[in-house]
């Protein structure tokens, strides 16, 4: 029986509208009343997922959140943090060095606030994930990162995907051996401190909440996902992952746009199978 399951967010559990599905709802509440903990496990922050965790029911005692791929953990009910690991200042000046001289938009990822000098293009066209964030224009110089609210836990260069795969190829090999550089969708490079990943932060839940490895689901389509994905004890890919990704799974659900997580949930948790 599976204990825990950790979901990633976009790509995943909502829909390219970044919407959930009424039967994703359905599924995931059914789940939980069984016993089962649902654990969104974004690069997003606590903030932007918050509306989701509300409909999913899911703020409830003794459940969690990943963000920033790992970088922290988060109780639902008092919004804590029971993890957390930040880039330190240093790192945070060489990210931003390395983004500027890529000549790739940058932006920051506080708690509540993600800092950027100007709104990248991509980010200024996808209005749905606009709506919502805490946005804050602002030059870089001008933040002390030792303060607790400026404290950076992922630095993520956004362009389009032609740039970022091309820019994500000049990166030095000393940096990309520094730190943890992923992607959850094409247009964003992500990068967090080394050793952060959302498999580790899935350990720190198990160890807390006594789950063993092959009582742990995961379910993810993006890059950022293949750690957890290979780690659990059933990892199941969404169909509109790409190959790489699905070579880490175990199976492979149906789309997001289709009830992925929820025919995976059902599949087996709710029927056992």
């Amino acid at each position: 029986m599976y204990k825990l399951v950790a979901i990633d967010f976009d790509g995943t559990l909502v829909t390219d509208e970044k919407e959930l599905t009424k039967k994703t709802i359905e599924v995931i509440k059914e789940a939980s009343k069984k016993g089962v903990k649902i654990m969104i496990s974004s690069g997003r922050s606590f903030y932007r997922l918050e509306k989701y965790i509300d409909a999913l029911d899911l703020r409830k005692e003794n459940q969690c959140t990943i963000c920033f791929n790992g970088g922290v953990i988060v109780e639902n009910t008092t919004k804590e943090m029971a993890y957390s690991k930040n880039l330190d200042v240093q790192e945070v000046n060489e990210l931003i060095q390395l983004g500027k001289s890529l000549d790739l938009p940058i932006m920051l990822y506080a708690k509540y606030t993600q800092y950027v000098e100007k709104v990248p293009e991509v980010v200024q066209k996808n209005t749905k994930n606009l709506k919502g964030m805490h946005l804050e224009i602002i030059n870089f110089s001008e933040l002390n990162f030792n303060k607790k609210e400026n404290h950076i836990y992922k630095i993520c260069f956004i362009d389009k995907p032609e740039i970022i795969i091309e820019k994500r190829n000049e990166i030095p090999k000393e940096i990309v051996e520094k730190y943890e550089i992923t992607s959850s969708v094409p247009e964003y490079i992500e990068i967090v401190k080394k050793g952060i990943k959302k498999s580790e932060a899935i350990k720190v839940v198990m160890e807390k909440y006594h789950i063993k490895q092959e009582e742990v689901m995961a379910i993810g389509d993006g890059e950022n996902d293949v750690e957890m994905l290979e780690f659990a004890g059933l990892g199941i890919a969404m169909e509109n992952a790409n190959e790489y990704v699905k070579s880490f799974a175990n199976d492979v659900t149906t789309s997001n746009n289709h009830d992925g997580v929820a025919n995976a949930i059902e599949k087996y948790i709710l029927r056992g199978e």
